[in-house]
């Protein structure tokens, strides 16, 4: 009897220890986040800061072309006349031409700005991003602007932890570049 005891402990021991061990293997749930990217590249200080820049850079010039193009708008009234001048015709074909290439020009000018002020800010995000989730214990943060979150719990939202941090980075200069991502 007593060895039957002795076994019978013996055994419940291994069993323990073994699901003790597997324990110890379990990966630990993963502390998900998300972020509305579109609410921190619109609302965060950098954001407004490289939208003023942007107006104060190219706003006289995009004014002028529209006053160009309105101009030329009243132009092509006249020309509907029909004792409108070939000669009247063709300064407008010239004029439009010309106002159309500096559209582009102008166009060209901006989209090169706002792509390098689009990295920037991506950058800038990015870091802010890392800090806030490693701060929190999240290892794992989605877009909620990417379209694949359909529900998230208040909890998991850092959107204004990161639009705070965004706006804290941008202040002391921008990410760090010995930041890990």
């Amino acid at each position: 009897m007593r060895n039957v005891v002795l076994m019978t402990l013996a055994a419940c021991l291994l069993l323990a220890g073994a699901a003790f061990a597997a324990d110890e293997n379990v990966v630990p749930a993963a502390k998900i986040g998300v972020v509305d990217m579109q609410t921190v590249a619109t609302q965060s200080e950098p954001a407004q800061a490289a939208k003023k820049q942007m107006e104060s850079k190219y706003g006289k010039e995009r004014q002028s072309l529209e006053k160009q193009g309105e101009a030329l708008k009243k132009k092509a009234e006249d020309l509907k006349n029909p004792k409108a001048s070939e000669e009247k015709k063709l300064a407008f074909i010239r004029a439009k031409q010309e106002l159309d290439q500096k559209t582009r020009n102008f166009l060209r000018k901006v989209e090169q700005d706002e792509v390098k002020l689009r990295q920037d800010m991506v950058t800038l995000v990015f870091s802010a991003t890392y800090e806030v989730a490693r701060a929190k214990g999240f290892n794992f943060v989605v877009d909620v602007t990417a379209g694949g979150v359909l529900y998230a719990d208040q909890s998991m939202d850092l959107t204004q932890d990161v639009l705070a941090e965004v706006n804290k980075l941008y202040k002391a200069g921008g990410p760090k570049k010995d930041d890990k991502k």
